[in-house]
């Protein structure tokens, strides 16, 4: 089941990761200009997204106790809350504004799975916690991608 997480917090990272470099004018988000803001906002996501991910491989390998994992999550959930304060605090078209709180209450869902990680008691927790983590990753980059939508950009995939 490790596994099975390690694919899914590897394609969140990807889904997160679609860059560019932008420099943005001051004024009201138009959806070229906001698609650029989201583009960078979600490639800082995904920067934190692969280092969960190379921390959670690298733990893996260590045969540790699974509560050796609160450092690099606690680091992710910190990443997420920065991402999403950063989302909340921007200006964005009238027609993204409620993806973008859906996008936030997607990653509000993946903070509360991945915050739970170094608690887990038993193997068979494992399973629910990754069952928890795709599910949640999944609707994530689902909602992203409906930002990605309205702003004109290209889709990314969950696999």
């Amino acid at each position: 089941m490790k596994k099975v997480f390690v694919a899914a917090a590897a394609a969140l990272s990807v889904a997160a990761a679609a860059t560019s470099t932008l420099v943005m004018s001051a004024g009201p988000a138009g959806a070229s200009s906001a698609g650029a803001q989201f583009t960078a906002d979600r490639a800082a996501l995904g920067t934190a997204s692969s280092a969960f991910d190379q921390a959670f491989a690298a733990w893996e390998r260590s045969g540790k106790s699974i509560a050796q994992t609160s450092s690099f999550a606690d680091v992710y959930v910190s990443a997420l809350e920065a991402q999403d304060h950063t989302l909340l605090n921007q200006t964005w078209p009238a027609g993204a504004i409620a993806d973008i709180d859906a996008v936030v209450r997607g990653d509000a869902a993946v903070q509360g799975v991945v915050s739970a990680l170094p608690d887990l008691a038993s193997s068979s927790s494992d399973t629910d916690w990754f069952i928890a983590f795709n599910q949640d990753a999944a609707v994530g980059v689902a909602d992203a991608n409906i930002v990605r939508h309205d702003l004109g950009l290209p889709l990314t995939s969950y696999s």
